[in-house]
């Protein structure tokens, strides 16, 4: 059993909502709470008011940009969101705020808590606070677990533990074992501009070459459609996908149609362009465009978001055949919304319109990790992450 709820509401309205759920769900093992707005700079106390309606419940509470459920989406005000369920065993954790290397500090919770059983992590980090290395460490301490999760909006979430005690730092996590992992899948709000080229040369963080040819050059050549110079709405963005498998990569494609169906079939992550070197035509992506990763560049597109977001819901339904639905999570990034559609509730209606009312609750966030490979995690930019919960049928 599961029930959602979302509002435009302050503390009073709040309790009132979560006051509600607990009497739909009165065994519940779980839940989530996001909040925007007012609410969100008083995460402390709604962690309260949630440790005191649900008492006995473990649950986070995450501060977000805005919040959602399969109702619609509430942006630039001060709202809530939430699901609580009944099912499995949840176990809220936290990411201590000092220790001498970030994998360590994810390392000792996840191990005490999740350890080598099949479980699922959803993490909630303030941001700067999560670093790539923290997924690395993650899959090596629970490699049978699926992470999803995002960054808040500002400060950090809270966790409330069954017996009431508040968890801070800046990273808070829910681990759920004795449930059936969910079906998680994503879709990155972009449109690619050209397919992919392996990088070849990089210093300190700036791309030089790419495919043979200069990372600028490529840039140049990628965004001559595009106008001069872009337009504030076409937001210019590196791709980063993984390196072929030199033991039998992807054929190559023939023809416009079967190239334009490689490009959308590819798996990969966005990353800002923080900074062009014209003296020695590069790139500055950061740490993760590494030699061997294959580089496009994508812009910031409403409609392939959409078609996005309809094509993961449409897989998620389908791999759920057999089992039966309890839940859903949406996170997604503030990026998109209103302002990269043009009018609101865009990405409610799609996922009403696939699960109808099936419970569903989620964030406007500031990154997003999604499921990668087993026992692998991404960082995402401008991404949304679908996770359904279910049930065996």
């Amino acid at each position: 059993m599961a029930r959602s709820f979302s509002a435009t509401c302050g503390p009073d309205g709040l309790r009132h909502h979560l006051t509600d759920l607990r009497s739909a769900v009165p065994s519940a093992s779980g839940g989530v709470v996001f909040v925007s707005g007012q609410l969100a700079q008083r995460a402390s106390g709604v962690a309260e008011l949630v440790r005191s309606t649900w008492r006995g419940t473990p649950a986070c509470v995450v501060p977000a940009a805005g919040v959602l459920s399969e109702r619609g989406e509430i942006e630039g005000d001060t709202g809530a969101s939430g699901v609580l369920w009944s099912g499995g065993r949840v176990t809220p954790f936290a990411l201590p705020e000092r220790a001498e290397e970030p994998g360590r500090r994810l390392r000792e919770p996840l191990a005490r808590t999740i350890g080598h059983r099949s479980a699922t992590a959803i993490v909630f980090a303030r941001p700067g606070a999560f670093a790539p290395e923290m997924l690395e460490a993650f899959a090596s301490c629970a490699p049978g677990a699926c992470l999803f999760g995002a960054g808040t909006a500002s400060g950090s979430a809270i966790g409330v533990t069954s017996e009431g005690e508040l968890l801070e730092g800046p990273a808070i996590g829910l681990a759920i074992t004795g449930f059936a992992p969910p079906i998680v899948d994503s879709s990155p709000a972009a449109r690619l501009l050209e397919g992919f080229h392996p990088i070849e040369d990089v210093s300190g963080g700036v791309v030089l070459r790419a495919g043979g040819r200069a990372a600028l050059d490529l840039l140049s050549a990628a965004t001559a459609s595009l106008g001069e110079p872009p337009s504030p709405q076409q937001l210019v963005l590196a791709a980063l996908a993984d390196p072929l498998d030199p033991h039998g990569g992807a054929a190559e494609p023939r023809g416009e149609a079967a190239e334009a169906a490689a490009l959308r079939s590819e798996r990969y992550v966005l990353r800002p362009i923080r900074g062009v070197d014209p003296s020695r035509r590069g790139l500055l992506l950061g740490d993760d465009a590494k030699p061997g990763v294959r580089l496009a560049f994508a812009v910031r597109d409403a409609a392939a978001a959409r078609a996005g977001l309809e094509g993961i819901a449409r897989q998620v339904s389908r791999s759920a055949l057999g089992s039966a639905p309890r839940f859903a999570l949406y996170l997604s990034c503030a990026g998109r919304g209103q302002g990269l559609y043009g009018a609101p509730d865009v990405e409610a209606r799609i996922l009403r319109q696939r699960f109808a009312d099936l419970p569903i609750a989620g964030m406007h966030s500031s990154f997003e990790i999604t499921p990668w490979a087993p026992g692998q995690a991404r960082l995402a930019l401008y991404t949304g992450v679908l996770a359904l919960f279910r049930a065996p049928s």
